[in-house]
């Protein structure tokens, strides 16, 4: 299949390029190698290839939900290097 320059332009000016003569002769080239590549992969059979979303046979991999203690707050106010016993100070960020 070949994409003519027309197309091309066309292409360009939907999605706002613009291109030189040069550039069009090339992009028109590029593309239609491109489609043919393309043509030649749908001439694969797939028919005993089942659907898939992904190349690898990967299953969720999560974490039980498991329940565990919080840190209580007292702790939390320990670690700071700052704070004024109900709340971490950190500096001004904002100007």
């Amino acid at each position: 299949m070949s994409i003519s320059k027309k197309e091309v332009r066309h292409i360009a000016e939907l999605a706002r390029l613009s291109f030189t003569e040069a550039e069009e002769d090339a992009l028109s080239h590029e593309m239609s190698r491109i489609l043919d590549y393309v043509d030649t992969l749908n001439q694969v059979d797939t028919s005993d290839i089942e659907p898939m979303t992904h190349v690898h046979d990967l299953g969720q991999v999560v974490r039980s939900d498991t329940v565990r203690e919080r840190t209580t707050h007292e702790d939390a106010m320990e670690n700071a290097p700052d704070s004024d016993g109900e709340y971490f100070r950190v500096p001004k960020v904002i100007g």
